[in-house]
């Protein structure tokens, strides 16, 4: 026990901590740009919107069961192994921790830049050198990654005080565009009757749409990453999961019906992605003009800060829980000597993220977090079942009406997962595409997991605890 106890850490995380490291895990890129994605897709916000927000409140209630059974720092890798054995929770941990946090960490540092530097981009052009001036975005997202990262190694206080300063900050944005919008903006009430029950070839769209959105939802297991620094677990953790999803599902729900309010669905459908991709921008400059569109665009960058910070918080957490199963290389287990952070491992998902940073354009990246995100999830939900079977394992809480939440959960999300690769393979251009080469990244960790060490396998394979 008290080995176990030293590799969680000090519990020094309170409620406002993991609550808000809930909201700034799942507001990011999701709510700036795939309700974009989502209007051209499927025309038809509503049902799509409504469908995700149920499937992240099912999510949620399901990882608060499995965060309350194993209150330790590790999430999805720790519920998974188990629930699994090591070699599936090896899986698990090597993609969650680049996949579901490394990639979406240069996802939404990316748009944090695009956003921030959108104003500025002929000045910059004008005294800059030529590769400097066309590189502005990931050269600037890059020191944005490190400068956050090294917050996060300097203790838990200084990581609090950031996550709290920088999602308030992005709370505040949304909820000014949104209500601001909606009493003073210019937008008109019918564009919500593009809405309802999705009706023929809007169900193929419907299931890109819903990896899209499902990304803007991702984030909601969020706290159970601290789980081994947050007090009182078995209290705290269903609070913080499901007291942050449904914050976030008000504040979405609230800024998609402004989104709606200003821009027609219908037009949308015919708009090129690249467009459509910055949404807020859009709905900001139809609501208020387009003056309003610089300041509006420096706001929601700053405000992006808060999920660049919630990803370098919780992912190290994974590779540091690894680590210490010996699945990891050891230097990732260290805490720092006097701080107390995963110094290291928070320092190499930041060295991930900057070179997927530089990989691809912002649409790939999205698309290869997303797929991946979903598969993820998909299968820490499915981590519930074996898990409410296992005998000598305590269950403080108990999610509501099992097993309907996770099989909803399942159902939706593997559809979506299915006909998004589906779409890419039979009428994609380049292949592999993101979607694909997010399954194999998956995948890689498969044949990874075989070369662990027997005697290691078979001492860790479904202990919570060792």
């Amino acid at each position: 026990m008290a080995d176990s106890q030293r590799a969680d850490g000090d519990r020094k995380f309170g409620y406002w901590a993991g609550h808000l490291v809930v909201v700034g895990s799942m507001i990011g890129a999701g709510i700036l740009t795939t309700s974009g994605y989502t209007l051209r897709e499927t025309g038809n916000p509503a049902a799509l919107l409504g469908l995700c927000g149920l499937l992240a409140a099912c999510g949620a209630l399901t990882v608060a069961e499995l965060a309350t059974a194993l209150p330790r720092s590790g999430g999805d890798y720790v519920f998974v192994r188990t629930a699994f054995g090591r070699g599936a929770g090896f899986v698990s941990g090597w993609a969650t921790f680049t996949l579901g946090f490394a990639a979406p960490t240069a996802v939404i540092a990316h748009l944090a830049l695009t956003y921030l530097t959108a104003p500025f981009a002929e000045p910059l052009s004008a005294v800059l050198p030529a590769w400097a001036a066309e590189n502005r975005v990931p050269v600037g997202a890059t020191l944005l990654i490190l400068v956050v990262a090294a917050v996060h190694t300097r203790g838990h206080h200084h990581s609090s005080r950031l996550q709290v300063a920088a999602t308030v900050t992005t709370a505040v944005v949304l909820v000014a565009i949104a209500v601001g919008g909606i009493l003073f903006g210019r937008g008109d009430w019918n564009h919500l009757s593009a809405g309802g029950w999705p009706t023929g070839s809007q169900w193929l769209a419907l299931a890109i749409g819903l990896i899209y959105v499902g990304y803007a939802y991702a984030g909601w297991n969020a706290a159970a990453y601290l789980g081994g620094e947050i007090r009182d677990p078995a209290r705290l953790l269903p609070r913080c999961l499901v007291g942050g999803t449904l914050t976030v599902v008000v504040l979405y729900l609230l800024v998609n019906l402004a989104y709606v309010y200003a821009l027609d669905p219908v037009e949308m459908t015919g708009k090129p992605k690249d467009e459509v991709g910055q949404v807020a921008g859009l709905a900001t400059a139809a609501l208020f003009g387009p003056g309003a569109g610089n300041l509006i665009s420096v706001a929601l960058g700053l405000a992006l800060v808060s999920t660049v910070s919630a990803y370098l918080l919780t992912g190290p957490r994974v590779a540091f829980a690894m680590a210490r199963d010996r699945v990891f290389p050891a230097f990732a287990g260290r805490l720092h000597p006097t701080r107390g952070t995963p110094a290291a491992a928070t320092f190499t998902q930041a060295a991930i993220a900057v070179g997927l940073l530089w990989s691809g354009t912002f649409e790939e990246l999205l698309k290869y977090a997303s797929v991946g995100l979903a598969t993820l999830a998909g299968l820490t939900v499915a981590s519930v079942f074996p898990l409410r079977r296992r005998a000598g394992l305590e269950h403080p809480y108990r999610l509501p009406l099992y097993p309907l939440p996770p099989l909803f959960f399942l159902l939706l999300t593997a559809w979506a997962v299915a006909y998004t690769v589906y779409e890419e393979v039979a009428f994609g251009g380049k292949l592999p595409g993101p979607a694909v080469l997010s399954l194999l990244t998956l995948l890689v960790g498969v044949p990874l997991s075989r070369l662990l060490p027997d005697a290691e396998r078979e001492r860790g394979a479904g202990e919570p605890g060792a």
